[in-house]
């Protein structure tokens, strides 16, 4: 069971529409539309924005003998190109993790000091302005 600190990683990764290039262990080149928190075993994985998942991919796969060692992503190294936008899928895992626990602790500190009731306090007041009726004579030629 995911922690809600990973479910909130997991969610920043989601939003941050993160996609990925993988090599399995049998050396096939892959892609992955929804980066999970957990990498399937086996898979390295290189973490890039979303659209240019399948143009790397193609790239790595276009290498001679259009597979890659998982251990390495050797033509990555040598390519500048190719290294270019991507990070290790573990480093995003941390920095999701890390922003995660960021907003536990802000949310920990307001409650604390009280500032999470004046947070409350405008959330149920911008609500109730937004579901307030408007009279159906404003606007009317009446």
């Amino acid at each position: 069971m995911p922690t809600p600190n990973e479910l909130l990683a997991a969610h920043f990764i989601k939003v941050a529409d993160i996609t990925a290039v993988y090599a399995d262990a049998t050396g096939a080149i892959g892609t992955v539309d929804v980066v999970e928190i957990d990498a399937p075993s086996g898979w390295v994985q290189l973490c890039c924005t979303a659209g240019k998942q399948i143009r790397i991919a193609a790239k790595a796969a276009a290498r001679p003998m259009g597979r890659i060692k998982p251990r390495g992503w050797r033509c990555c190294d040598r390519s500048p190109q190719m290294r270019r936008g991507l990070t290790p899928h573990r480093a995003v895992i941390q920095r999701a993790l890390a922003a995660a626990e960021t907003v536990d602790q802000r949310i920990a500190d307001l409650q604390r000091t009280g500032g999470m009731r004046d947070i409350n306090d405008e959330f149920r007041w911008q609500g109730d302005i937004a579901s307030a009726t408007v009279p159906l004579w404003i606007g009317s030629d009446r």
